[in-house]
């Protein structure tokens, strides 16, 4: 359209000054970086419809309001977003009603940090008892839903139109076979002693360990022997600096008569914790661990076995240094 003389520039002013204050008022978009695409491979049967959109630590809260906190708690580097539409037409049950439609498939990945912190965030939404998928590190789903944890990215997979688990499954495979990083769970789960223990139901806690903000890095496991449930824990230190300070400031919560002066390389000894009660404690190096809830009448031995276990593991570290 062209706009003549004196009145046509007062027009073309008054657009340009319109599109610019709409541009101002409005919400700006997520950045949708080159690298991001590389998440997302060409699947056979599959394409593209949406995405990729890519949210940082500051705007994730836009994507899932409410829950953004617990990822960020486990250090969330960044999320990319994307949905896959299927090439088949699926039928619903009640063509009827339902027609026609095509299955589609929704895909959030979630880096973290590293590996740690990503099956960290995997574990507190997961489910205690589900039956594992050996994909990645390890995978859970239903009959619409199916969520893997591949090194640091922590994968959500939402399948809707159609309901073929196999299918979201294959998939999953497919695209958690392209995503960079280790298939092995943290070598610190093997070191939990076998019995009494719950099955797939450990937790791990990047930070405010026991609602103390200074343990940080831990794994807490719930266990059932003899009436009494309980859970061992371990807590990794940076170093043994970083471990003997976590000890030092633990041990004087409960003002017990041993917990004046700074923790030595090794030791014993209990909290009396006022949020949870009595908690029997052991360190050595950069590991803390021991038991806290109900005592069973085994919680020296199996923090012992959880000791010996972690020592075994620690020489294997250095010796692979």
């Amino acid at each position: 359209m062209r706009l003549a003389g004196q009145g046509g520039a007062v027009a073309l002013l008054a657009i340009l000054a319109a599109t610019a204050s709409q541009a101002a008022g409005s919400k700006p978009a997520p950045a949708r970086p080159a690298e991001a695409s590389s998440l997302f491979p060409k699947i056979g049967g599959w394409r593209l419809s949406d995405g990729p959109t890519t949210y940082s630590p500051e705007t994730l809260f836009e994507y899932i309001d409410g829950g953004a906190e617990s990822f960020l708690q486990f250090d969330f580097q960044e999320l990319a977003s994307a949905t896959y539409v299927s090439d088949e037409v699926h039928h619903g049950e009640n063509r009827k009603s339902l027609g026609t439609s095509p299955a589609t498939i929704s895909v959030d990945i979630y880096r973290h940090r590293d590996a740690m912190r990503a099956f960290g965030m995997y574990t507190q939404e997961r489910p205690a008892g589900t039956t594992p998928l050996p994909i990645g590190i390890e995978g859970y789903g239903g009959q619409d839903y199916l969520e893997l944890v591949v090194g640091s990215t922590y994968v959500k997979l939402v399948q809707s139109g159609a309901q073929d688990p196999a299918a979201l499954r294959r998939f999953a495979e497919k695209l958690a076979a392209g995503l960079p990083g280790t298939r092995a769970a943290p070598a610190v789960l093997k070191c939990f002693p076998e019995r009494g223990k719950r099955v797939r139901a450990e937790k791990l806690t990047a930070r405010d360990f026991l609602g103390h903000p200074f343990l940080h890095d831990a794994v807490a496991v719930p266990y059932q022997i003899g009436g009494a449930n309980f859970r061992l824990f371990v807590v990794e230190g940076k170093d043994a600096a970083d471990l003997r300070a976590m000890v030092t400031r633990y041990r004087a919560v409960g003002k017990s008569p041993d917990s004046a002066g700074e923790a030595g390389p090794e030791g014993t000894a209990t909290v009396k914790d006022p949020l949870n009660g009595e908690v029997v404690i052991q360190w050595k190096g950069r590991w803390l661990w021991g038991a806290v809830d109900q005592a069973p009448a085994e919680r020296k031995a199996l923090i012992d076995e959880l000791g010996r276990s972690l020592s075994v593991l620690a020489r294997q570290g250095s010796q692979s240094e």
